[in-house]
Parts: structure tokens; sequence; C-alpha cells
């Protein structure tokens, strides 16, 4: 899943990870958000140019 919400989405991406079964906190230094639960600090989120993609598995 390609989201292109930004790099400042953060309302957006805190609820999408907190409804994500699979979230799982990336290394403490990868962390853009200052809440844990985000996909902006998923271990299986990958920047993008425009956004992010999400490559948690299916």
């Amino acid at each position: 899943m390609t989201l292109h919400k930004g790099f400042s989405a953060y309302t957006e991406v805190r609820l999408l990870a907190s409804q994500c079964p699979q979230f799982g906190p990336d290394d403490e230094d990868e962390h853009t958000d200052s809440e844990l639960v985000s996909c902006y600090n998923c271990r299986y989120r990958r920047w993008l140019i425009d956004g992010f993609e999400c490559r948690r598995p299916q």
C-alpha cells in the first residue's frame, strides 16, 4: 500500500497505525513522530519522495 499523505499527516497515520494489527515500532533513531503508534514510526514503513509505502506482510 502506498500512502501519498506527505510527511505531516500525523492525525491520519496515527489512526491507521492504531488500527493495524501488524504495527511494530522501528528502531528509535528512525522515529519521526513523537507518538510511538504512527505509520511514520513503523518498521514496515518505507519512505518515498512524496509519502511512504507500507510493506507489512500480507
